[in-house]
């Protein structure tokens, strides 16, 4: 019995020592499980560090990538006559960029920084930088689980535009035609008016009324606006926004009306007030388009000679593109002031006219008439002959590097009674030919740069295309 006791109570002791037994396993469990736990706040703690180094880094680099660019785009810009322009404006942006780095990157505890790559490159007027680092970080817990660095590293790219030097030749038609209201209504109300020809009197003149003895355009004296007037208004409006360039003298302008020639009634300047007064901008009605409306007589002349100038009696773009090649100064890509890129727009309504006002010892000659010049008989007209441009006609200036910008001025219909006479022909052969124009226009534009406008507003928003190319800054693409 004694021995039964003993048993049991041997049974019990060992039954109470079983909870301490089991607090002494938890708690080796516990510390066991500490070394993992602590191990993975260490990486964590690795981890952080890395991501605020690549942070810091990162930003290094775009900052690099910026400086590299905007430092090449200044340096261009400050030495234009350098004989090596691209070439030390690329080195100096290089090393602005590892300066830049080096200032904003710092020194990084436990970390070995290397700049792998610092390139800038120029692809025509667009600066690029391209910026490539590599990190090799300490870390301090993940040697313990043999990850005893950790590698970073990333590429950065931006680029910067550069102006660009633009020259703009406006080649503006004023023959006849541009006479025209620009709406049906003033047309309307000019043919009420316009009882020029005594045998079309029951007609109303309408279109190309500006010979000797007609009132012409002058009957509109403010109150019908013309076409001309709708174009000097854009033109006005399109000197003030090439009156405020990026850099020094990135803009000239100049102003070539032509008919049967092409004219100068202000050379290629990038003189904003030159140009203002030439295109009579300050004043009222009539501006410098619609008083070179053809009259009869030839305009803007030299040396008193009648055969230059404007001309009179037709449109001849035969004659005045192959001018204006002549008269584009420089053929260049815009790069720089020395080498600018010439733009012509060809303000028109598109009309082809092969007619002419007096010939003289052989050569064509715009007296007018009664003849304004010494010397020379009072014109006489070869009779209207209205076609469409030969797109032909605009190839070599294309050729030669000149982008042509063509802004189209269609045609309103005329509205009329045919009650026969030379004014109701001609209205039947303009309506007949007017919706035929602007293919060949459309072919003689640079591909791209075609524009039809009717309204004084389309002719301003048409005219302010050449120039809503914003210069873009210097910016993050990669």
């Amino acid at each position: 019995m004694s021995r039964l006791l003993t048993s049991v109570s041997r049974l019990a002791g060992r039954g109470a020592a079983l909870p301490r037994a089991r607090e002494g396993n938890i708690s080796i469990m516990f510390g066991l499980s500490l070394i993992p736990i602590l191990g993975l706040m260490g990486l964590g703690v690795d981890y952080g560090m890395a991501i605020t180094t690549k942070t810091k880094l990162n930003a290094a680099a775009d900052a690099a990538a910026l400086a590299g660019v905007v430092t090449a785009k200044a340096y261009i810009a400050a030495n234009p006559n350098d004989a090596n322009l691209n070439q030390n404006a690329i080195a100096a942006g290089q090393q602005q960029a590892i300066n830049s780095f080096n200032v904003n990157a710092g020194k990084v505890p436990y970390t070995t920084v290397s700049l792998t790559t610092n390139t800038v490159t120029r692809d025509h007027q667009t600066l690029k930088s391209t910026i490539q680092y590599s990190a090799t970080i300490q870390n301090n817990f993940g040697k313990l689980f043999r990850t005893p660095t950790t590698t970073l590293g990333n590429t950065v790219e931006a680029s910067v535009d550069l102006p660009s030097y633009l020259d703009f030749y406006l080649m503006v038609d004023v023959s006849g035609s541009m006479g025209l209201p620009s709406t049906t209504t003033g047309m309307t109300n000019l043919a009420a008016q316009n009882k020029d020809m005594y045998s079309d009197y029951k007609q109303g003149c309408q279109f190309a009324c500006h010979f000797p003895g007609n009132n012409g355009w002058t009957l509109a004296a403010g109150k019908i606006q013309l076409r001309s007037d709708a174009v000097n208004n854009a033109v006005c409006n399109l000197l003030k926004r090439a009156a405020a360039p990026v850099v020094p003298n990135q803009y000239r302008v100049g102003l070539y009306p032509f008919i049967n020639q092409l004219a100068t009634l202000a050379g290629l300047t990038s003189s904003i007030a030159t140009l203002n007064t030439a295109a009579q901008c300050g004043q009222t009605w009539p501006l410098a388009f619609t008083n070179l409306l053809d009259t009869g007589s030839t305009q803007l002349y030299t040396n008193n000679d009648p055969s230059t100038g404007t001309g009179s009696g037709g449109t001849h773009f035969e004659v005045a593109m192959p001018q204006m090649q002549s008269t584009v100064s420089v053929y260049g890509d815009g790069s720089t002031a020395a080498k600018p890129k010439p733009f012509v727009f060809l303000i028109t309504d598109g009309m082809q006219n092969g007619q002419h006002f007096f010939t003289w010892n052989g050569k064509y000659t715009y007296p007018g008439n009664p003849s304004k010049f010494s010397g020379y008989n009072a014109a006489w007209w070869d009779g209207s002959q209205p076609s469409q441009i030969d797109p032909n006609t605009c190839a070599a200036l294309k050729n030669a590097g000149a982008t042509i910008s063509v802004l189209y001025i269609p045609y309103n219909q005329i509205s009329y009674v045919d009650y026969g006479g030379t004014v109701a022909w001609e209205n039947g052969r303009v309506n007949g030919f007017s919706p035929t124009l602007a293919t060949p226009l459309q072919a003689c534009a640079t591909t791209g740069y075609f524009y039809t406008a009717n309204t004084p507003d389309d002719i301003n928003k048409a005219l302010d295309q050449m120039f809503s190319q914003a210069l873009k800054v210097a910016r993050i693409i990669k």
